[in-house]
């Protein structure tokens, strides 16, 4: 019984250690922009929460209904230039987050440094 309960909790505190690092501040790497990823409920979002291109609407949610799955999260992006949410998959690779977008048979892979 001590080891079920052993590696229930070292198995809880894994992924408890990998949502938190998933939850974070992001630089996009473009107009020093950043956008926050928090957990509200099941889900993971992210806002808009600081760029020096002053037409960016700062609080905008721009990623959805993010839900882990076997190492990494899947959800929706939204593309501001493009005015459409996509299918998205993200990784975490230490402090890079890799973000696979999908739209149709296309797909475009960017990355986004972990803020300090």
């Amino acid at each position: 019984m001590k080891n079920i309960a052993t590696i229930f909790f070292l198995l809880f505190g894994i992924i408890a250690m990998n949502a938190q690092s998933f939850e974070s501040l992001w630089n996009t790497g473009k107009e020093n922009t950043t956008v926050k990823i928090i957990k509200t409920g099941d889900l993971f979002e992210g806002f808009l929460d600081s760029s020096d291109n002053k037409k960016a609407p700062i609080g905008k949610l721009l990623i959805k209904d993010i839900k882990q799955s076997d190492g990494f999260y899947e959800g929706k992006i939204y593309v501001v230039k493009k005015k459409k949410w996509y299918k998205a998959k993200f990784e975490l690779k230490s402090n890079i987050l890799i973000i696979t977008i999908y739209s149709g048979l296309m797909k475009k892979t960017v990355e986004w440094k972990k803020q300090n």
